[in-house]
C-alpha cells in the first residue's frame, strides 16, 4: 500500500529524513525523482513558508524520521554542516527542474 507522505499545495510543518524504503516525488501527479536511505524532503515549505512544492509518496513500507518546524531552524542554526547540505540541495533540486523544462 503506497502512502502520502506530503501533498503538493498544503502547508507544511515538517522535514523528512529518508531512514529506510523507497519513496517517489511526484509533481502535479507525474513522478520526477525516488528518494531513498539518507536522502530528505520537505525543507522547501520550511525555508520559505510557501504550500508544499510536490507530493511525496511511500512506495511500500518506509521510515522516516520526522522533524518539526522549531527543531528543523535550530539544527539549521546549530550544525552549519546541515545549513550547507540543505541549501545545497535546494539549489540541486532547482536546476534539475530549469534542465527539465529548458528555463
Amino acid at each position: 500500500m503506497d502512502k502520502h507522505l506530503t501533498e503538493q499545495g498544503t502547508t507544511g510543518h515538517e522535514f523528512f529524513i529518508v531512514l529506510d524504503g523507497w519513496l517517489t516525488v511526484l509533481y502535479e501527479g507525474k513522478p520526477v525523482t525516488r528518494l531513498g536511505p539518507g536522502e530528505f524532503f520537505g525543507e522547501i515549505a520550511l525555508l520559505d513558508g510557501r504550500p508544499r512544492t510536490a507530493t511525496v509518496r511511500a512506495d511500500g513500507i518506509a521510515r522516516v524520521l520526522v522533524v518539526g518546524h522549531r527543531e528543523f531552524h535550530a539544527l539549521m542554526d546549530e550544525f552549519p554542516a546541515v545549513r550547507s547540505a540543505v541549501l545545497e540541495a535546494v539549489a540541486d533540486r532547482l536546476r534539475r527542474v530549469e534542465a527539465d523544462t529548458g528555463a
